[in-house]
Order: C-alpha cells, then structure tokens, then sequence
C-alpha cells in the first residue's frame, strides 16, 4: 500500500481503497495513519485544517468501531454508511493549490 502523505484527499482515499479491498491490516494502518498525522501548514488553513478534522474523526469512530467488534462489544460499526460517505467526499475533493511564491 502507498504510504500516506499529507493530502487528505488521499489519505481518504487510501482508507477506501483498503476498504474496499476488505483487507483489515490495511484499513487499520490508514486509519491509524490518518488519526496520528498533523495538517500540512497551508495558505488557507481553514479549508485543509477542516478537511484534516474531519478525516481525523472519521478515522478514530472507524477505528474505534473494529475495536469494538475484536473485543465483542459490536457487531457492526455504527454511522459506517455515513462514515464511507464522507471519506468519498474527501476522496474526491481537489487538493488545496498551494501558491508559488516568487522571489
């Protein structure tokens, strides 16, 4: 699997396509990646830092979720369809063009 960078488009995508692939290791190294990184510094914080927040929640409810169901606790992850909906709409959200500064 790629690794993830600092794009949450991507990011979000790398959690569906481990979904997708039913391939659990995979799942959860993206979404314990996704819940530990930190925002890239951008010149428009407000757009990416939401995004980040966003695929951060995401990311610890879902985690949380496969927890549940290892201990017995579940047996499903609640908001799952709302949850795979969102990360959808990440993945298809355009990257933040960050400007090229001239010097």
């Amino acid at each position: 699997m790629p690794a993830l960078n600092r794009d949450s488009a991507r990011a979000a995508r790398a959690i569906l396509s481990a979904f997708e692939a039913a391939n659990l290791p995979a799942l959860e190294h993206a979404l314990e990646r996704s819940a530990e990184l930190l925002p890239p510094v951008s010149p428009y914080p407000d757009l990416e830092a939401e995004r980040w927040e966003l695929l951060q929640a995401l990311s610890q409810n879902l985690l949380e979720g496969i927890r549940r169901m290892r201990r017995g606790l579940a047996t499903r992850i609640e908001g799952l369809e709302a949850s795979l909906a969102l990360l959808a709409h990440l993945a298809r959200t355009a990257p933040v063009v960050m400007p090229v500064r001239s010097r």
